[in-house]
């Protein structure tokens, strides 16, 4: 509890927006399921903690509480990290349950699943920017500048294996083989290619704006 405390304090101000906006998806579920009488969609609740995953790792390491002090967990811990990312923006493509809603919660239900992508992506593009600032500890900026479209377009990947394979974060422990063949098949395919580049080349526009954004306002 004394770090999620500790965590929470490195960036008060975005955390508390974040809290706020948890509990509005959140209550938005609640009147859906009084609604209708059933809990079809809190499967966006797994998500949206799926998508805590990578920012609680990003926010651990740029509070400085490992950084400097062993590489080896730190290096583990980006490579959590970057395991569980395309899962903050992942949620985008649950707009597609869309296609399930009737026609007089059509609306609502796009207020709903968007609600949850929208912070699943904010947590995503909040977490690539605290990994660049981080990478530059260790990398020059032109290193860096390289790195991001990379990790971008590895969000993409992971977006197709999870969205169109139907694989998970963790099938690298329960299943590895499985996983890195079904990659070393994607990255054969033009389509799976395809894919990830578009939602790479999204993720990173919108990251590249929200950068610019902040270093205008310093």
């Amino acid at each position: 509890m004394q770090l999620i405390i500790k965590l929470f304090n490195t960036n008060r101000k975005i955390n508390s927006v974040l809290v706020l906006f948890t509990m509005y998806c959140l209550i938005l579920l609640v009147i859906r399921a009084k609604l209708t009488n059933t809990i079809y969609l809190f499967f966006l609740i797994w998500n949206l903690f799926l998508a805590f995953i990578p920012y609680f790792f990003i926010s651990y390491l740029r509070a400085k509480i490992s950084i400097h002090k062993s590489k080896i967990k730190t290096l583990s811990l980006l490579f959590l990290w970057l395991l569980f990312l395309p899962n903050s923006f992942y949620i985008l493509t649950d707009l597609i349950h869309l296609s399930q809603s009737s026609n007089h919660l059509v609306w609502f239900d796009l207020v709903v699943i968007s609600s949850y992508a929208l912070i699943g992506f904010t947590l995503g593009i909040v977490s690539l920017i605290e990994f660049e600032t981080i990478i530059k500890i260790y990398a020059s900026s032109l290193i860096a500048n390289l790195i991001m479209p990379a990790i971008c377009f590895l969000c993409g990947i992971g977006i197709y294996l999870g969205r169109i394979l139907r694989y998970n974060s963790w099938d690298i422990i329960s299943d590895p083989l499985e996983l890195i063949q079904a990659i070393l098949t994607s990255i054969s395919s033009t389509h799976a290619l395809l894919f990830s580049f578009y939602f790479g080349v999204y993720i990173y526009l919108f990251y590249s704006l929200k950068k610019i954004y902040s270093t205008i306002n310093q």
